[in-house]
């Protein structure tokens, strides 16, 4: 008999009231200031936007947020959130957020017939054949929300098209003295 020891958490939902919210997301991103680094293929506003997203998406995604703190059992806050765009060819590297707490994606602008979600590598190598899995959430499209730990390495395929794909990332920590809680 199967006898699980650990289970990699992960949750997944649908934003409600997806396209008013979009529209009010577009018009904050585009007011955004975007950069590319010598160490990103990507543009980003997560040096120039001051966390100014936190608060705004903590309210944003409120009830979102409090499904996945009951789901989760967890109590915890927004630390950092910010905007990644992909254009033709640009992708993401193998990376994580931190050791501990939680991450999430918000898909904005994703067609699922060309783009791919972002992809996560198994934390553990497969027992049988000693090989490293890789998984992607099922059924993304635009207004999905992804969370995961944020310790799981993860990373984004190339974009092949000239359309556009836009996320917001984020961090979630386990409620600490120091920061507020999300709370319906």
């Amino acid at each position: 008999m199967k006898a699980p020891l650990f289970e990699f958490p992960s949750y997944q939902y649908q934003i409600g009231d997806w396209e008013f919210k979009k529209k009010g997301l577009l018009g904050r991103i585009k007011s955004s200031e975007f950069r590319r680094t010598k160490l990103q293929t990507f543009e980003t506003d997560r040096q120039t936007n001051n966390k100014s997203y936190v608060r705004y998406l903590e309210e944003f995604l409120r009830p979102e947020l409090f499904e996945f703190c009951q789901e989760a059992q967890v109590t915890c806050s927004m630390t950092d959130a910010w905007v990644v765009c992909y254009d033709k060819g640009d992708h993401q590297t193998v990376h994580n957020h931190r050791g501990w707490g939680f991450s999430g994606i918000i898909y904005v602008e994703f067609d699922p017939k060309v783009h791919t979600p972002t992809c996560f590598v198994a934390p553990w190598n497969d027992p049988r054949t000693d090989t490293t899995s890789l998984a992607f959430p099922s059924d993304v499209k635009e207004g999905t929300m992804f969370i995961a730990p944020s310790n799981c390495l993860h990373f984004v395929h190339p974009n092949q098209t000239r359309k556009r794909r836009t996320v917001i990332a984020f961090d979630l920590l386990p409620e600490c003295p120091a920061h507020q809680s999300i709370k319906n």
